[in-house]
């Protein structure tokens, strides 16, 4: 077959454009791979292929109820959400401080994320005024602090605050085991120029607690929340295939990462910590009547340092710090004795 000299101008003007169209793709390839690497490199930046919660769920994570209950009981972020995660064990908790706090003017803008539907359900119907939503990846039955169990929920929750956080919402993250003797929302929102409120933990001065801290949707409060969320995904994914049952090391679990970020001012964050004068931590209860008198009535008091949920409820029920009944209502007499008159 000949080609005629026509022929082989067109097919070499055709060779050329194919050439130079592809060294421009090339080019474009090679300035967009240079981008995500430049990227990737920034403290702040967090590449998320998957979240932990995916990964163990078959990459179901349809949290966009959540926001939706969140945007609406924030007003749109005008109003600090008040969220907590429990799930069926802690379903005892979270009617005793339902009950504890029900004159404080707060449950209108409490979420509770749960992990089943009927848990959910059974907080929606006999308290209509705050919101439970259930969301997939909690677990259920008791978990014990730096377990597996334990540690996966606390990513789940991470995760989930996350999400929140990038609505700019602020978020007051509490837990049920405590005792309110006041609303401490106004006190918590008087410290202005911070990106996060939080509280400390007796006799270890480098560590804050975990489940109780205030966080403004700031820049600085969004990069910190994303490492955390980034370390403990990465922790996640290194226990998943173990026993909830199993033991964690102290060093690698959110209390432990958070305290880290905080402490070394992660992404140029700003706090401050709360005095265990007012947001007394589980070591009260073992202070002599004389220390207990000596010192200020505390804000806020968390039944911790006891380990298993059982063992919480003995000692708040022997303390009268339990606001449930045995036929599951409400207690008017610890209630009064605690909120109205301030006596612990």
């Amino acid at each position: 077959m000949k080609w005629s000299l026509s022929e082989m101008k067109k097919l070499n003007r055709y060779l050329i454009t194919l050439g130079v169209l592809t060294v421009i793709l090339m080019l474009s390839l090679f300035t967009y791979n240079t981008k995500i690497l430049k990227h990737s490199q920034r403290e702040d930046f967090v590449f998320q292929p998957a979240k932990f919660s995916d990964l163990l769920r078959d990459g179901r994570n349809d949290t966009n109820h959540v926001l939706t209950a969140a945007m609406r009981i924030s007003k749109g972020g005008q109003k600090a959400l008040l969220v907590t995660l429990v799930n069926d064990a802690f379903l005892p908790f979270t009617f005793s401080w339902l009950c504890n706090t029900q004159g404080m003017g707060i449950h209108n803008q409490v979420l509770f994320i749960t992990g089943d539907s009927e848990s959910a359900m059974k907080i929606n119907q006999k308290w209509p005024e705050v919101t439970a939503i259930q969301i997939d990846g909690v677990h259920s039955g008791n978990q014990e602090y730096s377990h597996v169990g334990y540690v996966e929920l606390m990513v789940r929750r991470s995760e989930v605050l996350l999400e929140i956080l990038e609505k700019n919402i602020p978020i007051f993250l509490f837990e049920v085991d405590c005792i309110w003797i006041t609303n401490p929302l106004n006190n918590i929102q008087s410290y202005s120029n911070v990106d996060v409120v939080v509280n400390a933990v007796s006799s270890r001065s480098n560590v804050i607690a975990g489940g109780f801290l205030y966080l403004h949707p700031t820049d600085a409060s969004k990069k910190m929340w994303r490492a955390l969320t980034k370390q403990l995904v990465q922790l996640g994914m290194k226990i998943k295939n173990s026993a909830d049952e199993k033991l964690v090391s102290e060093g690698d679990n959110d209390q432990q990462y958070l305290s880290k970020l905080v402490f070394s001012k992660y992404g140029g964050l700003r706090y401050q910590i709360l005095s265990t004068d007012d947001y007394a931590d589980g070591k009260w209860y073992s202070f002599s009547k004389e220390e207990r008198n000596r010192r200020k009535m505390p804000l806020i008091l968390n039944n911790n340092w006891i380990s298993g949920n059982l063992a919480k409820i003995k000692r708040a029920k022997a303390w009268g710090h339990w606001f449930l009944t045995e036929s599951g209502h409400c207690d008017p007499k610890n209630i009064e004795r605690i909120v109205d008159q301030h006596l612990l």
